[in-house]
């Protein structure tokens, strides 16, 4: 009878092991951190990236993150901080997929100077718009994460704030300067590596 037992087990032990792997699929990893040297975030930048609809060709994909500017770059002193979001379009197959996107970033910044008879408060609001192109690797199980891409910055909005005393001054400019480079639009590369788990 154990014999009986064991040869039944035996011949239905393979088909049983072969509907589980014909009938169950792994679900894909959707969730991302990375960091990102320039691109978006303008210099440095940490990311979470969920991707949607993961069934269909085109997949889509939302990020928002932190920005660190220090201002050793050339304008001001002490750092900015900031804010980026956007949406994706991922075209491709399995791990390497043609991204393309469109991202908005607020960066912010106040600094205050001891002067000898008064403190002198200056801040910056800089806002703008950023397109991208770029390649993806992501495996669709997880793991390795990597991204290179063009995200041209495009300039909406420009504040600079300045108090001085009971002075207060106000510049607003839209379209004229991104992030203090001087110019409404910049060219601007990224790169980008991370992790990519479920």
């Amino acid at each position: 009878m154990k014999k009986i037992r064991f040869g039944i087990c035996m011949l239905f032990l393979p088909l049983l092991s072969l509907g589980q792997e014909i009938g169950v699929t792994q679900p894909i990893a959707r969730n991302t951190l990375y960091g990102e040297a320039f691109g978006q975030g303008f210099c440095w930048s940490l990311n979470y990236d969920r991707l949607l609809n993961t069934d269909k060709k085109v997949m889509n994909s939302v990020t928002t993150g932190l920005v660190y500017v220090p201002t050793s770059l050339g304008f001001g002193g002490g750092v900015y901080y900031g804010v980026p979001v956007s949406y994706n379009w991922l075209v491709g197959k399995k791990s390497h997929r043609l991204e393309m996107g469109i991202g908005l970033t607020a960066l912010f910044h106040n600094e205050v100077t001891r002067g000898w008879s008064t403190p002198y408060e200056e801040s910056y609001f800089f806002g703008y718009l950023s397109p991208k192109i770029g390649y993806r690797f992501q495996r669709p199980r997880g793991g390795l994460f990597f991204r290179a891409t063009a995200s041209p910055m495009i300039d909406l909005i420009n504040i600079r704030t300045v108090n001085a005393g009971n002075t207060k001054t106000r510049r607003f400019s839209s379209f004229s300067d991104v992030v203090g480079l001087g110019q409404p639009i910049f060219p601007w590369p990224g790169v980008s590596i991370g992790y990519t788990f479920k």
